[in-house]
C-alpha cells in the first residue's frame, strides 16, 4: 500500500513549506493513472497525520480521469478501455491528463489559502 507513503510525502510537504502554521486542509490533485486507490489514500491521511501539526486536517482529493488526445478526431477524449478513443476506435499514446499527483493547496487556521 504506497498510499501511506504518498500520504507521508503530502505531510512532509505541507510542514516544509508552512514550518508552525496549524492546517485546516489540504488540496490534492490526484490522476487515475497516479496508482493511488483513494479509500486507501483517506485512511492512510489519517493514520500518517496522527500526532503532527495536521492531525485533524480536511483532505481533498481533485480525482482527474484519464483523458489522451485523439488525432483522428482532433479531440482530448477519456477513453473507456487503455488508450483507445470512444468515438472513433484509434489508439492514442498523447497522454494528456490521469498521471497528476500534486499538493494544489493548504488552508492554515487563520482561514489563509496557501498554493504550494
Amino acid at each position: 500500500m504506497h498510499e501511506v507513503s504518498v500520504a507521508a510525502a503530502i505531510v512532509s510537504t505541507v510542514r516544509e513549506a508552512l514550518p508552525g502554521r496549524t492546517v485546516e486542509a489540504v488540496e490534492v490533485v490526484v490522476g487515475a493513472l497516479s496508482g493511488v486507490v483513494p479509500q486507501a489514500l483517506e485512511f492512510a491521511w489519517e493514520v500518517v497525520t496522527a500526532d503532527t501539526p495536521l492531525q485533524g486536517a480536511l483532505l481533498v482529493v481533485d480525482w482527474v480521469p484519464t483523458t489522451v488526445y485523439c488525432p483522428e478526431c482532433e479531440a482530448t477524449v477519456t477513453p473507456e478501455v487503455g488508450f483507445l478513443c470512444p468515438r472513433c476506435g484509434g489508439l492514442s499514446g498523447d497522454l494528456r491528463t490521469g498521471r497528476e499527483l500534486e499538493v494544489r493547496s493548504v488552508r492554515v487556521r487563520d482561514d489563509q489559502v496557501v498554493d504550494v
